[in-house]
């Protein structure tokens, strides 16, 4: 039986109504921890690794972010921790299409559920497999059947270190309408997109599943707190 999105939603336990979904929970969970301490173990068979040695943030201030899937392409590609290059996890149906936005993670992270912290890279379709770096523009606020699941925002920069693309409302609105249906295929999985947070909220989420990534490599199969550094 499929449950309704809705449903799924009332069951998880950071939908609470009212809540301030900006702010990224301090608490990272015992299945991510127990994830984040697998990763590092699939990483460890090579000397150099895409996501356990790239920086989150670079000295200028840019956030780094691997793109696994380009802007238009209807290919999940995910990272695989282990062969330390994209694998294809599945092919989106016609019907919700192709990713309207480039999509990847920013290195070093971890976020809710295990994985690093997505990345959104507004502009051209870059292809999957390429590390770029840009200035945080926003923050898109996620959840899905896993619970808190948002996404950075990140422009490229031009010569002066400014953004060169906006995340326009017209973009808010074409991104957050493929993210609510994305997975209207998958049973017992939904995504909802509540609004958008700030470029501040979008560094604090990044250093926060940063210092996931430092501080929480010890603590497999338990919660693991960190001191967040709040705009």
């Amino acid at each position: 039986m499929r449950i309704r999105p809705a449903l799924l939603i009332a069951l998880l336990p950071w939908a609470i109504a009212g809540q301030d979904l900006t702010h990224p929970r301090n608490t990272l969970p015992a299945v991510a921890t127990t994830k984040l301490s697998t990763s590092l173990k699939q990483a460890s068979t090579h000397p150099r690794h895409v996501w356990r040695d790239t920086a989150s943030i670079n000295p200028d201030d840019t956030v780094n972010a691997y793109v696994e899937i380009a802007q238009g392409d209807r290919r999940k590609w995910e990272f695989d921790m282990g062969a330390n290059a994209l694998a294809i996890d599945r092919t989106i149906a016609e019907d919700v299409g192709g990713y309207p936005i480039n999509y990847g993670f920013v290195p070093q992270t971890v976020s809710y559920d295990g994985d690093p912290f997505d990345a959104l890279v507004l502009g051209p379709a870059i292809a999957g497999g390429t590390l770029v770096r840009g200035v945080i523009v926003g923050l898109m606020l996620m959840e899905d059947e896993k619970g808190l699941d948002s996404k950075v925002v990140l422009s490229r920069t031009n010569r002066n270190g400014r953004a060169i693309h906006t995340l326009t409302p017209e973009i808010q609105r074409t991104v957050a309408d493929y993210f609510n249906r994305d997975k209207q295929n998958e049973p017992n999985a939904f995504g909802s997109v509540p609004g958008w947070g700030s470029v501040a909220d979008g560094l604090t989420w990044v250093t926060t599943t940063h210092k996931f990534f430092q501080e929480c490599r010890e603590r497999a199969g338990a919660p693991c707190q960190v001191k967040l550094s709040l705009p």
